[in-house]
């Protein structure tokens, strides 16, 4: 009992110092758990917010101009909304003309923000430029700053009432969690676009700085904006874009569909793909820029701002060691079985608080790191092999669940030496298959709609390989290669790998015969088949392991699904796999194959030359 208190209380120590010293960028869990957090966290009312998305093409069909955005901008203002914030960078083309006149004009018409992007050379900041009040002791070290800007022209600045900034960086994975809420340009200082958005909504002419950890005031509540002066928000889906988003070009076609804009806070942007405007947030990989801004807009004006405190470390060290402690003394003195749910009770809690944290008060508190350091003290004070076997299989469940048949996981579970993962030379029947013209008939597809149909089809191309004992080797773009009698060994391999493909050959036309496939004119489903000994194994290097074959029956397979297209089959069966075969099969003749040369081919029997069952 001693021995497994005196681990744990060591443990608890050493974790709580790392617990509270590590750095965000050595923790890469912690964001995607906050994330997660964010995710729980009532989602804030954005009734006040509208967007209006432009596309790549004004109501007439052509390319969208600048008279369609003095058009536009002048049915909005008709609309009297609140404020106007643009999610574009007017900045081109300042020459004074009638159309710039027109669209500076509509920007005087109603309270406006102009967007703008930092750039790295020196040049004259944007006007109008922010009136600032710093309190004694501002600190903001890590304020994202620049030594110039790409703004709007002149014309446009003297119409607006505000310059804001649009730009967005992600963290280490890409994904956009916070947005700047102030930062410098040359001497002068700028809010962030929704900021500024709602700083004019309030009528607000100046903002209040102050403290350490900073803050500010834009309303009657005071901001934590912390040392870089940025903000983290909630990230809506597109479900709620939908809801409070306006098509531009039809604004332009029926001014009168603006009225909707009233009394709003109205963000104009794009989520056109070809605009660059697309970035990653954990709600969605392909979430536009403009519906960002909103989104900040919704969560400040909402008052439910996630917020990662200065003293969170200090707390989440604390609640570890505290755990940590108490699960030690249990799992040294008290039955494993027992011990083992009262110490995940113990971690639970810990995550049941910080969830509550999240929910009730908009604070962010790791949930993963405190919680497994108490597991880990609990575990260490019992038996050490239940541990270690729990942690293998957990480790191979977690691995192979979504590549084999639930079956073969059990079965490599209780026999782990099956998969032998150090690399293993047997006989494989690999399968390949590709999308007849995929490339270009997805092409202009709007990149939500182009994943759902990939999400789609892969769902029952995968699940047709797992259950005729298949393992999913790869995805590849928008092809799926699965190999038969891997990791572990299965009965007439060749034989289930011909049967999977024509099931499979059934489900893609089936699916590309749905109205909306065929209205892209989704391809058929090419597939190759080829049996021979391969070498299986890990290769890589650190965390960049994948477990795959190698040998000529894969290159062969590749070469077979390719030659379809030629031979006009969907299904080509290779030499060595029509041998083994125990299905009736016919000959599509004998073909040259790349590195191969001539070679016998087969399709399953019935097939036309089409790739159609007779």
């Amino acid at each position: 009992m001693r021995a497994g208190l005196g681990v744990a209380v060591a443990l608890s120590v050493a974790g709580g110092a790392v617990i509270a010293t590590l750095p965000e960028d050595l923790a890469p869990w912690r964001e995607p758990a906050f994330d997660r957090l964010v995710s729980l966290m009532p989602m804030p009312d954005d009734s006040a917010i509208m967007v209006v998305d432009i596309g790549a093409v004004s109501d007439t069909g052509a390319p969208w101009q600048r008279a369609d955005t003095a058009r536009l901008l002048n049915n909005i203002a008709a609309a009297r909304p609140a404020v106007v914030a643009l999610d574009i960078v007017l900045g081109s083309d300042c020459t004074v003309t009638a159309t710039n006149q027109s669209l500076a004009d509509a920007l005087a018409r109603v309270p406006t923000t102009l967007g703008f992007l930092l750039a790295p050379r020196e040049n004259v900041p944007p006007k109008p430029d922010l009136t600032i009040a710093a309190s004694e002791g501002l600190a903001l070290p890590l304020i994202w700053q620049a030594t110039g800007a790409e703004h709007a022209c002149q014309i446009f600045e003297q119409a607006a009432m505000g310059s804001a900034v649009t730009a967005l960086a992600g963290g280490m994975d890409a994904i956009i969690r916070d947005v700047p809420a102030l930062v410098a340009v040359g001497q002068n200082a700028y809010l962030g676009l929704a900021l500024d958005a709602l700083r004019l909504s309030a009528g607000r002419r100046s903002v209040l700085l102050g403290g350490d950890p900073a803050w500010m005031r834009l309303s009657s509540a005071p901001l934590e904006i912390g040392p870089s002066a940025h903000v983290r928000f909630h990230p809506s889906g597109p479900a709620r874009w939908a809801a409070r988003t306006l098509d531009a070009p039809a604004l332009l076609a029926l001014p009168a569909a603006a009225r909707p804009l009233e009394g709003k806070i109205v963000f104009i942007g794009s989520s056109d793909p070809g605009s660059g405007a697309l970035r990653a947030t954990a709600a969605s990989p392909v979430h536009p820029s403009v519906q960002i801004h909103a989104d900040v807009a919704a969560t400040l004006l909402g008052g439910t701002l996630p917020l990662r405190a200065g003293n969170a470390a200090a707390l989440e060290a604390t609640g570890a060691m505290v755990g940590a402690l108490l699960a030690g003394a249990v799992g040294a003195a008290v039955a494993p079985v027992l011990a083992g749910l009262l110490v995940l009770a113990l971690a639970l809690v810990w995550v049941t608080a910080s969830i509550g944290a999240a929910v009730q008060f908009g604070l962010l508190f790791d949930p993963v790191a405190p919680g497994a350091l108490v597991l880990l003290a609990g575990m260490m004070a019992m038996v050490t092999q239940a541990t270690q076997t729990r942690r293998a299989e957990t480790a191979m469940r977690r691995r192979m669940a979504q590549l084999l048949p639930a079956d073969v996981v059990s079965r490599l579970v209780r026999q782990p030496d099956l998969l032998r993962l150090e690399g293993e030379e047997r006989q494989v029947t690999a399968l390949f298959t590709d999308i007849e013209g995929f490339t270009q008939s997805l092409q202009g597809v709007e990149p939500r709609a182009f994943v759902a149909i990939l999400d789609a089809y892969f769902a029952g191309m995968t699940r047709i390989v797992l259950q005729h004992g298949g393992m999913i080797d790869k995805l590849v773009g928008d092809a799926v290669h699965a190999l038969f009698n891997a990791p572990a060994n299965l009965d007439h391999h060749v034989d289930k790998a011909i049967a999977c493909a024509i099931e499979m050959h059934a489900f893609g036309e089936a699916f590309r015969q749905q109205p909306d496939m065929q209205a892209l004119r989704f391809g058929r489903t090419r597939i190759g088949i080829e049996t021979g000994m391969v070498i299986l194994g890990d290769v890589g290097a650190a965390d960049k392991i994948d477990y795959t074959a190698h040998g000529a029956a894969i290159n062969m397979a590749a070469r077979l699904e390719e030659a379809n297209k030629r031979l006009g089959s969907s299904i080509c069966i290779g030499p060595t796999a029509g041998a083994a075969a125990n299905v009736p099969l016919d000959s599509l003749g004998i073909i040259e194959l790349r590195s191969f040369g001539p070679v016998a081919v087969f399709t399953p029997a019935g097939m036309t030359a089409g790739g159609q069952r007779t």
